[in-house]
């Protein structure tokens, strides 16, 4: 948890944030970090213009600048404009002995220490007031700062003024008039921080700048300072336990982000490997359920007297070949095709098989095949009587016919036979049959 502790003549107060205020506390113990607001005169605000420069060498100069500011405090700060910005502000006290051997004596982490003009001046830019007289009655001083173009330009800080502060106001206005600082512009309003009393044109109060808990109107100060690091002036001498403290969390964090990413991918990977072994072991017990079903079945086959190797063969071809098998009617096309043109030609006999693996057909041992192989044979019967010569003629043309299809294989041919007739040769018969060997590939046609 963070503590505020404000420095100012009268003392040291520390401020705890409940319930979005800043109350009022005691000392916090050694864990609690502090962050240290001091309400000092010996704070001064300046600003300087910083030539075309980069890197190192303007690093360089706002260090000699500050020294020259700042030669007797070790609280001191260079804010500059942005990256590239051509001004910079100087911040810091020129004597560091109050807020020096206050922080000597605690044991608490020290996030920082700012000034009051300094968190004024952060206020005015988170609020976008960039020209404004702002005035704060403290304890003991009455502090104004001037801001133009969102710039500082007049700090002052009345020790122990009396009466009302709209003299100290009325000079102030009257020092900016002499010197021209607003040039034709008008003079700035007054944001004025605490009871007007009275007090006539002053700028209305924001939200976030309205007095809240114990903190009153330093609530907005406490606020920039717990949530912005600019203008902190502490060296690292006194913010060391603080910074080793964020080095340490920073590196916790990095392991436990570690950690869990390799917990998270460890945990993925063991319920993966989980998951694939509950499958092992569902399909396992799959296989052994199968394996008990297809046992039983084959005792109910034997019982019954039925060879289980011949169920098995026609399980198979019922599950795997039943539907690539050829149709029927793909057989008679096929024989018609080979008759087709030929007005006398009927068929006498057709038969065909559906053949096993590496299965004979018609007398003759057939090589190993790629598929499945159908074995079909046919014979002629012709309408009229007609000479030797035309029967041969015929049969030629039926071979003729069956070669033209690539796919067919012709293992019994009757034009290729050589036949003795009385004279010398022997009429050709119809009644021999052509035999020719199908892929169920080359029949494929749609079942009827």
């Amino acid at each position: 948890m963070k503590t505020i502790l404000l420095i100012d003549s009268s003392g040291i107060r520390y401020f705890r944030r409940q319930r979005g205020q800043w109350q009022e506390a005691g000392k916090p113990d050694e864990r609690e970090i502090l962050l240290v607001i001091a309400d000092l005169p010996e704070e001064s605000l300046q600003s300087i213009a910083l030539p075309v420069s980069f890197g190192p060498d303007r690093a360089h100069l706002m260090r000699r600048r500050l020294n020259q500011a700042f030669p007797n405090s070790r609280f001191r700060a260079a804010v500059p404009d942005g990256l590239f910005g051509k001004t910079a502000l100087l911040t810091g006290f020129d004597t560091d002995d109050a807020i020096g051997s206050e922080l000597e004596r605690l044991a608490n982490p020290v996030a920082g220490v700012w000034g009051m003009f300094m968190l004024l001046a952060a206020a005015m830019r988170r609020q976008r007031m960039e020209n404004v007289m702002l005035v704060y009655p403290g304890r003991q001083h009455l502090r104004i700062l001037v801001i133009r173009h969102g710039t500082p330009v007049v700090t002052r800080c009345i020790h122990r003024y009396n009466g009302s502060p709209a003299e100290e106001i009325r000079l102030t206005l009257l020092h900016l008039e002499n010197h021209q600082t607003f040039g034709q512009e008008p003079a700035p309003p007054v944001l004025y921080l605490g009871d007007p009393e009275g007090m006539a044109d002053v700028l209305p109060l924001p939200d976030a700048m309205k007095p809240k808990g114990d903190a009153s109107y330093l609530h907005a100060l406490f606020e920039t300072a717990s949530s912005s690091s600019m203008g902190q002036l502490a060296p690292m001498k006194f913010r060391s336990r603080y910074v080793g403290m964020r080095i340490k969390r920073a590196a916790v964090i990095s392991a436990g982000t570690c950690l869990m990413a390799v917990l998270l991918v460890s945990q993925r990977d063991m319920r993966d490997l989980s998951g694939m072994a509950a499958r092992e072991n569902l399909l396992q017990k799959e296989v052994q359920q199968e394996a008990s079903r297809q046992g039983e079945l084959a005792r109910r086959i034997e019982k019954n007297g039925a060879d289980p190797a011949l169920i098995r063969e026609i399980k198979e071809f019922a599950s795997s070949g039943f539907d690539a098998a050829p149709a029927i009617d793909a057989v008679f096309n096929l024989v018609a095709g080979c008759i087709a043109g030929m007005r006398e030609v009927r068929i006498r006999s057709l038969s065909y098989k559906l053949l096993k693996p590496n299965e004979g057909y018609c007398g003759k041992s057939l090589p190993p095949a790629d598929g499945r192989q159908l074995g079909l044979q046919f014979s002629i019967l012709l309408t009229d009587r007609p000479p030797a010569s035309r029967i041969a003629e015929i049969q030629k043309r039926i071979s003729y016919n069956i070669r033209q299809n690539p796919s067919l294989r012709l293992i019994e041919d009757p034009a290729s036979h050589t036949r003795a007739i009385q004279d010398g040769y022997r009429s050709a018969s119809t009644t021999d049959p052509w035999c020719m060997i199908i892929p169920w590939a080359a029949l494929r046609t749609s079942r009827p």
